[in-house]
């Protein structure tokens, strides 16, 4: 295509044609390394030929034209340059390519031994994961045979449970009819014996008759008593983070048992220390019945043999119904010892591991504890079948009342509000009496103090709330702020009366009551010094001598 263009751009004149093409190559062909010779100068004897030669020709023919370029071998030049430009083109790639690949490489090698630590890792994770595999599936195997055999063990030892159930059933039938005879026997004899000494020969039919009958009634309600009943189930104890509990069922609070057709009889008096808080349900009250049992003893003593003015058959009744009362009761206790043995053991277990550092953990623990006796007939009789800590449920007792009482005592004087619509007279009379009540209960508590020390250290009991700093610091206080309440109050009275002899008796009482309290408290806050200093003040103007005195 070049060599085309080359022939159709010749033109007529060669001159012109010959300069474009000397043009083309210089612009195509490259800059040469080093400068071309110089021609070398042609001999004299040229130039003086040319001379003489020119002589003969004019001088426009007498110039030498150029020799036209080979266009041939222009083309082969422009070939050449092409091709080593294509080749200087391809080793500056060459050249770029190298450079990058010598920073690219090293990271790729690292790269490259990163993902085959990772597949070497993986493949000794993989290995590991089926050892574990196999050896879990191992275990699951042994597992399953073992769940078998303890499932086939727990079967033969159910039907063993089952049939000792049975004959145990049986004995018990057995022993509550023996039982049952011995207590008809004794009735029968004691009535027998009663109605000889109390009534005449024409009541013995009438008193045998009833005794037939109600021998007939105990021995249906003693054989409805003496089923046995399912234990309550135990409660989860309240939330405590201070002390370790054994381990108790997860179900709910039992509901309140259902009580038979005829309620068991009230059981002996239960220890003083017991008192329960249980405002919602009705409680039974022991000392009423011991009362009543003991004026009704008292009463059939005294009364003559034969000479009672009392119906034939009310003595049998008496006695036949006492019989019936302790009978029953006893049959209670009995049932409640044999159907709660593993629920006592469980509380038996939460009383021993208890061990608490501030007392107000204390109080909710002997509220669930008296809750959860409270299912039980006769508290007392029953626990003493079981090795039941005695001492140290009273001393959580000991401890969890006192405590109780005296903060109320403390709440109680603390929130003591003054009416001013109260007469003056009533309402000192009311502060003396929560001073008083506060006097008592820190004489009662150093008391305490004195004896109980070593046994709470022994219980793991709190002792802080009973020092000098605890509560008995908050109950002087309470004791200051009354006296500032009081003295405010003679004060105002004072402000308000016209004169006469009421106003020292309240000055001089007033002085007094501050006395007492400034050394039962050990001294004066800043507000219970500004209402005593007010009233001297007052007192002074109302012309009282006996403060000017000091």
């Amino acid at each position: 295509m070049v060599a085309g263009k080359l022939k159709s751009a010749t033109p007529a004149t060669p001159a012109r044609s010959q300069k474009t093409a000397e043009m083309a190559a210089r612009k195509q062909a490259p800059m040469p390394l080093h400068p071309p010779p110089l021609p070398l100068p042609l001999p004299s004897t040229r130039t003086v030929f040319s001379r003489s030669f020119g002589v003969y020709f004019p001088r426009a023919t007498a110039q030498v034209q150029p020799r036209p370029p080979d266009v041939a071998e222009v083309l082969r030049v422009v070939e050449e340059l092409r091709e080593r430009e294509a080749r200087l083109k391809t080793e500056v790639l060459e050249l770029k390519l190298a450079n990058e690949a010598a920073v690219v490489l090293p990271v790729l090698d690292r790269e490259i031994a990163r993902k085959d630590a990772e597949l070497d890792a993986s493949a000794r994770r993989i290995n590991r994961l089926e050892l574990e595999n196999g050896r879990l599936s191992r275990e699951v195997e042994e597992m399953r045979k073992k769940l078998e055999e303890e499932r086939s063990e727990q079967e033969k030892k159910l039907k063993e449970m089952t049939s000792s159930m049975a004959v145990w059933e049986q004995e018990e039938i057995s022993q509550s009819r023996r039982f049952q005879g011995l207590i008809d026997a004794s009735v029968k004899s004691n009535l027998i014996r009663n109605l000889k000494k109390s009534t005449a020969n024409t009541t013995s039919s009438t008193a045998a008759n009833l005794i037939v009958a109600e021998t007939s009634r105990i021995r249906g309600d003693n054989l409805d008593r003496a089923k046995p009943q399912p234990p309550p189930k135990l409660s989860r104890p309240p939330p405590k983070s201070t002390f370790p509990t054994a381990p108790s069922s997860s179900s709910p609070p039992p509901p309140p048992l259902s009580k038979p057709a005829s309620s068991p009889p009230p059981p002996p008096p239960l220890p003083a220390a017991r008192s329960k808080s249980t405002s919602h349900r009705v409680t039974r009250v022991p000392e009423v019945v011991e009362l009543y049992y003991s004026l009704m003893r008292r009463d059939s003593r005294r009364e003559p043999c034969g000479a009672s003015d009392a119906p034939p058959g009310s003595n049998s009744r008496d006695m036949i119904g006492e019989i019936e009362n302790r009978s029953a009761h006893l049959l209670a206790i009995k049932n409640d010892v044999e159907t709660k043995g593993e629920f006592i053991r469980m509380l038996i277990e939460e009383v021993n591991c208890a061990a608490f550092t501030s007392i107000d953990d204390v109080l909710p623990f002997v509220k669930w504890l008296d809750d959860e006796l409270s299912f039980l007939v006769d508290e007392r009789a029953v626990l003493k079948h079981f090795d039941w800590p005695e001492q140290k449920a009273d001393a959580l007792r000991e401890a969890a009342f006192g405590y109780s009482d005296l903060k109320k005592l403390e709440t109680e004087a603390s929130s003591f509000r003054d009416d001013p619509r109260q007469s003056c007279r009533s309402a000192l009379k009311m502060m003396q009496a929560l001073f008083e009540k506060l006097e008592h209960g820190i004489h009662d508590l150093s008391r305490l103090r004195e004896s109980a020390l070593g046994k709470y250290k022994t219980h793991r009991i709190p002792l802080d709330w009973m020092q000098e700093s605890g509560l008995v610091t908050q109950m002087k206080m309470a004791s200051v702020r009354l006296a500032m309440k009081y003295m405010k109050r003679i004060s105002a009275e004072l402000e308000a009366a016209t004169g006469g002899s009421d106003e020292a008796e309240l000055v001089v009482q007033g002085v007094k009551f501050a006395f007492r309290v400034h050394q039962f408290a050990g001294g004066f806050d800043a507000e219970t010094m500004a209402a005593f200093k007010e009233l001297r003040e007052k007192a002074r103007t109302c012309g009282v001598q006996c403060l000017s005195q000091q």
